[in-house]
């Protein structure tokens, strides 16, 4: 059995190789990220009688650079197995003291770590679920393009006119946005006609807000504390701000819709599970791709990084351990999201936050365990294909 090691880059890729008993047979060789490049690659391991049927091949987990390799790897048969960067940076620093890295040593050493640790093969999911993951993580980046967009506007606010937040339960309602985008700043909202104002308002707000607000805001601008210093850039960045927004909620709706379909396709019994909508399912099956990938739910614990991290040595053992934050973000996001609103609206999971609140757990530590046990149940759930069912009382 041979073993490759393939260190990834975006433009060439690094190989070596050792045999089963740690001998170089390749030391280095580097091959382009093109279709002409993969065939070089395969011509060098055929010249020293390497195929697929005799070999595994380990490459890092480095976002998007080594998926088409990885798809054409599998396309030809190899057993690909996908490495953490932390693991193999540790397990190539402890092969030597001498601080040295570079493409070549970084390739031997997936190879080695893959001889010595032997892991399983990472298998590709399927077409829907990648689908689902590329356009989940769209969405998210979707979302914080208007989070950003939002912290922007508050910050002018807070220089052209501070008090406006006191007015509006929600600065970024319609009718709120409707008088920012007419009237950027204290001055200009000051000497607003009344009756313009009172329209912009009322039709806004469904008829909801009328006079009374009109001359609360007029009121409140005469007094304002705000500065007019650049008052002509901060108008115009206001108004592109809030035209940013209303694009980018336009293009979500969109992105929704897409989400939909491809749940639909996937036939996934996730959004079955109370808390976990269309979207946090998106992000949740995309995340975790195959489901067999994990041995154990403990297993997808880790790999959302929800479990503790250990602090022990000698006599010592710490007992204030945080989270080890070692795996996916987008899907412990997603599942702290889901945690908070699934200890509303399940039962079960209703009664073990609040059983973790009433042994001193503050909100955020008991929702990151409710986080836990839902791993346990999602895991439960796609590797029998059933949908959940709230166990009673």
């Amino acid at each position: 059995m041979y073993y490759i090691g393939i260190d990834i880059a975006k433009y060439k890729h690094s190989l070596a190789v050792i045999d089963k008993g740690g001998e170089k047979i390749i030391t280095h060789f580097e091959f382009t990220n093109s279709s002409d490049g993969f065939m070089q690659m395969l011509e060098r391991l055929e010249s020293v009688g390497i195929t697929y049927e005799n070999s595994r091949v380990c490459i890092e987990s480095t976002g998007h650079y080594g998926r088409c390799l990885h798809t054409h790897l599998e396309g030809y048969g190899f057993d690909v197995c996908l490495a953490n960067a932390l693991q193999t940076s540790r397990f190539r620093k402890a092969q030597s003291v001498r601080k040295v890295k570079n493409d070549a040593v970084d390739s031997l050493a997936l190879a080695q770590w893959l001889l010595v640790e032997n892991p399983a093969a990472a298998k590709l999911s399927p077409s829907e679920v990648v689908e689902l993951k590329e356009i989940a993580r769209f969405r998210t980046s979707h979302s914080h393009i208007i989070g950003d967009c939002k912290r922007k506007i508050i910050c002018i606010l807070d220089q052209v006119f501070p008090e406006y937040a006191t007015a509006f339960s929600n600065v970024f309602g319609k009718a709120s946005l409707a008088v920012l985008v007419r009237y950027p700043n204290a001055s200009s909202l000051s000497k607003a006609r009344i009756d313009t104002l009172t329209k912009i308002l009322h039709t806004n707000s469904r008829g909801k807000l009328g006079r009374a607000k009109a001359d609360a805001l007029k009121k409140l601008a005469q007094s304002s504390f705000g500065t007019d210093a650049a008052k002509e850039a901060h108008a115009f960045a206001l108004k592109q701000l809030i035209e940013q927004i209303a694009f980018t909620q336009a293009q979500i709706e969109a992105l929704d819709k897409e989400i939909s379909r491809l749940l639909e396709i996937a036939a996934t019994p996730i959004t079955t599970i109370p808390g976990i909508g269309k979207v946090c399912g998106a992000v949740i099956l995309g995340e975790i791709g195959d489901i067999k990938r994990f041995s154990k739910p403990s297993s997808l614990v880790a790999y959302a990084g929800l479990d503790p991290s250990v602090h022990q040595s000698g006599q010592f053992k710490g007992s204030r351990n945080k989270l080890s934050k070692r795996g996916s973000r987008y899907l412990r996001w997603a599942l702290w999201l889901a945690a908070d609103r699934a200890r509303m609206f399940d039962p079960h999971l209703k009664e073990y936050y609040e059983k973790k609140r009433a042994e001193g757990k503050v909100h955020k530590v008991a929702i990151s365990a409710v986080a836990r046990k839902m791993c346990n149940i999602i895991f439960a759930i796609l590797t029998s294909n059933t949908p959940y069912i709230c166990p009673s009382k």
